[in-house]
């Protein structure tokens, strides 16, 4: 048999494709350190942000005893949003350019600022016992904690709070800091180092782990953890994601800086999905709370039932990784509280057949706190 020239150039050819493309890719050599102390890391605006949502929570408390002063709307309002007024503790915050507003998902935002107007109204009631129907404040059954409610049963500082660790530090640290916007191997520089920040796409990771409130060698260390931080360790002996969640932030950071995308990639899913379980977890942990609550220490549970709304309602501000939509999220609300709508919603209409009609609806998309929930 006889061949042409061009017949052997075409065999060689495929054969050295085919030998060259079963040579394994040579692997990316870094090291993974064991705490959030890389070089070159900046998070600042973050724990000003944390530090702001801090002190707004501490402001509208101050009206959660009998006869307290009455809030101020526009107060809590600039706090907020443009930062002016003088309104925070410390001259770094009230000259920080950063603010919560801006960072909220956009669409949310004219309902905080509603949400503050109500609870403003509701603390010109505090020389009143709160009841159905009435604004006022209302005492747990040991008389340590006290609340102050619309005439709803909401505690609009609740609302407040654990729906911006939502709208705003669960929304940013997933959707937009691990997103494509900040994450684009394109568009993101992850070669030029700015001193104190690293490369810019370093910089965006650093700002989603600023989002989350840990320390810098969590979770051998606990002390001083914040907001999401903090209800990560509340559930570590239930249900543990402590290692997980602080891995994927050292593993996905130090792939970034050896330019290993795809190891990237896989931290951003691992981060995704354990940081959306965490929120869900958390509204389970207090729904426990509260069914045992409901028929002995009411004010306690209506307290409880205010952070369920807004841990649950941050489900919607996530990038949906266990599959759950908007939808799902206001039908579970309207379904326990009457409405999706804070202001509407009513937490002294809530029964234990509600409380547990939610669990089950949140574990039929979280399916992974299927085998812990009533022990959450």
């Amino acid at each position: 048999m006889k061949f042409s020239l061009n017949t052997i150039l075409a065999t060689t050819a495929a054969l050295a494709l085919g030998f060259s493309s079963c040579q394994p890719e040579e692997a990316i050599s870094y090291t993974v350190p064991e705490t959030y102390n890389f070089e070159n890391v900046s998070y600042s605006g973050q724990t000003n942000r944390l530090d702001m949502m801090a002190e707004i929570t501490t402001y509208i408390k101050t009206a959660h005893v009998a006869n307290a002063p009455a809030l101020d709307a526009a107060k809590i309002k600039d706090m907020y949003g443009d930062n002016t007024g003088n309104h925070f503790s410390t001259t770094a915050l009230n000259t920080s350019t950063k603010q919560l507003k801006s960072k909220t998902v956009v669409t949310e935002q004219s309902n905080f600022e509603a949400y503050m107007d109500a609870v403003a109204v509701a603390s010109q009631s505090t020389g009143t016992t709160a009841s159905n129907g009435q604004a006022g404040i209302a005492a747990n059954n040991a008389g340590t904690s006290f609340y102050l409610l619309n005439e709803n049963g909401v505690e609009f500082a609740q609302v407040i709070e654990k729906g911006l660790m939502g709208a705003c530090f669960y929304y940013q640290g997933t959707a937009v800091y691990m997103g494509a916007g900040k994450m684009d191997v394109n568009s993101v520089d992850n070669t030029l180092v700015t001193d104190g920040e690293g490369t810019e796409m370093e910089h965006h990771w650093d700002e989603a782990f600023g989002y989350f409130g840990l320390n810098k060698d969590f979770p051998t260390n606990t002390t001083d953890i914040r907001f999401w931080g903090k209800y990560i360790d509340k559930h570590e002996t239930v249900y543990p994601l402590n290692k997980i969640v602080m891995d994927a932030f050292l593993k996905g950071r130090a792939a970034i800086s050896a330019k290993d995308i795809e190891t990237r990639d896989e931290q951003i899913e691992i981060l995704r999905k354990n940081w959306e379980l965490v929120v869900a977890a958390t509204s389970i942990y207090y729904l426990n709370l509260i069914k045992d609550n409901l028929a002995t220490d009411p004010a306690a549970a209506y307290h409880g039932l205010s952070e369920v709304y807004g841990f649950i309602s941050s489900l919607k501000h996530g990038t949906g990784a266990s599959g759950i939509t908007t939808a799902q999220v206001n039908t579970i609300l309207t379904d326990l509280f009457g409405s999706s709508d804070a202001l509407q919603a009513n937490t002294y209409n809530v029964t234990v057949a509600k409380v547990e009609a939610t669990k089950t609806a949140l574990v039929a998309i979280f399916t992974d706190l299927a085998a812990v929930k009533d022990s959450l």
